[in-house]
C-alpha cells in the first residue's frame, strides 16, 4: 500500500498552515520537499500514517482531513486533475477519476455507480490500512470527499451541492462544519464515504474541455498506471483480489487464481518467488481485519468470527490470542 509523494507533501503543507512544524513532518517522512515533489515517488503506508498522526498531534483540529480537502486546489491531484479539466462532461471526468485513482491514493479506490436516477461516487478505505491507522484513514477519506466536491464545483463553475453525502465517522456534535462544507443532507456512520449526484448534474459540461489534450493526458496516465501495476507485484494483486472476493470468510486460492486468470500452481510459484505463501497473506489480512472489526461495538465476537471465516467464536479467540497475546474480549475492553 503506497501513496503519492506529492499527495503527502500537500498534507504536510496544509498541516503547517494549521500550526504544525513542516520540518518535523518532513523528518518523520524521511524525505525532503524536493524528493516528495517528484512525480514518480511513492511512500509506504506506514510512512504516510506516521506523518498524518504526527500532524494530528500538533494541529488542534478534529476535522483536519475535511479542511485539507476543502483547501487543496486541483493541482494537488496532478495528472488526474488535468484529465478532469479537459474532459467533456462531469460524468466523463468522474469516470476517469475512478479509472486512475490508483495513481494518487491506492488505499481509497473510487467507484462511480448509477443508483436509480442518481450517481454515487463511492470511496471505501482499504480495511487493512484502516486497521493500521484508523485516524489516518478517517481524515484521508473525509479529505477525499471534500476535495472531490470542490473539484466538481470548480469544473462546472458553480456552487452546486450534491444530493446527499455519506460519512463513516459517528455523528459528531456539532455537525456545523460538515454542513458548511457539503451543504447537503448528511448520513453518518456509513460503511463507506459517498457523494450522490443527479444525472442532470453529471451531464453538465466541463467548461475547460479540450479533446486533443485529453487524449494525450489519458495516454500518459495509462502508461503511469501500467508502471505502477507492474511494480506492485503478485503479493499486492493477490491481496487486492482477496479483499474484493471476501464475503463471509476469505476466498480460496482457487477463487483468487481464477480471478487473476492464472492457474493455482502458477500463482503459488509467483508468491513463493516474492517470499510469501497464500496462507501467510490470508493470515495477515485476518489479523488486520480482526482489529478493525473489534473497534466496531455493534459486531459481536460471533459476527466477527463469521466475517473472518471461522467456524465459531472460540476458534477465532484462540487465533487472536496467538496473534496479540490476549483474548479479543479483553483487547476490546482495554
Amino acid at each position: 500500500m503506497t501513496f503519492s509523494g506529492r499527495f503527502l507533501l500537500n498534507m504536510i503543507h496544509f498541516a503547517a498552515r494549521q500550526g504544525a512544524s513542516a520540518a518535523d513532518l518532513l523528518a518523520v517522512a524521511g524525505h525532503t520537499q524536493e524528493d516528495l515533489i517528484e512525480e514518480k515517488l511513492r511512500v509506504e503506508a506506514s510512512v504516510y500514517n506516521a506523518v498524518l498522526e504526527a500532524a494530528l498531534s500538533q494541529v488542534p483540529d478534529p476535522f483536519m482531513g475535511l479542511h485539507a480537502g476543502e483547501y487543496f486546489n486541483l493541482g494537488a491531484a496532478g495528472i488526474i486533475a488535468q484529465i478532469t479539466q479537459t474532459s467533456t462532461t462531469m460524468l466523463e471526468a468522474l469516470q476517469y477519476c475512478c479509472e486512475f485513482s490508483m495513481l494518487g491514493c491506492r488505499a481509497i479506490p473510487l467507484r462511480l455507480e448509477k443508483t436509480g436516477d442518481a450517481y454515487a461516487l463511492r470511496m471505501k478505505s482499504d480495511p487493512v490500512w484502516q486497521a493500521q491507522s484508523p485516524e489516518a484513514a478517517l481524515h484521508t477519506l473525509e479529505g477525499h470527499l471534500a476535495f472531490s466536491l470542490r473539484e466538481y464545483q470548480q469544473l462546472v463553475l458553480g456552487p452546486q451541492p450534491p444530493l446527499r453525502v455519506h460519512l463513516t465517522r459517528p455523528r459528531p456534535e456539532p455537525v456545523t462544519e460538515f454542513e458548511r462544507v457539503f451543504k447537503a443532507p448528511l448520513y453518518f456512520g456509513q460503511e463507506e464515504g459517498a457523494l450522490f449526484f443527479s444525472a442532470r448534474q453529471l451531464e453538465a459540461p466541463v467548461l475547460t474541455s479540450d479533446y486533443q489534450l485529453l487524449r494525450i493526458l489519458v495516454r500518459h496516465a495509462e502508461e503511469q498506471l501500467a508502471a505502477v501495476q507492474q511494480q506492485t507485484g503478485t503479493v499486492y494483486q493477490v491481496r487486492e483480489a482477496i479483499l474484493q472476493l471476501m464475503d463471509f470468510g476469505l476466498p480460496s486460492i482457487d477463487q483468487v487464481a481464477a480471478n487473476l486468470h492464472q492457474s493455482v500452481r502458477s500463482l503459488q510459484r509467483r508468491l513463493k518467488a516474492e517470499g510469501h505463501t497464500y496462507q501467510d497473506l490470508t493470515e495477515d489480512i485476518r489479523k488486520s481485519l480482526a482489529l478493525s472489526y473489534l473497534q466496531q461495538p455493534d459486531l459481536s465476537l460471533t459476527d466477527i468470527a463469521a466475517l473472518l471465516g471461522y467456524a465459531d467464536s472460540s476458534t477465532f479467540s484462540r487465533s487472536f490470542k496467538r496473534w496479540y497475546g490476549a483474548p479479543p474480549r479483553e483487547w476490546r475492553s482495554a
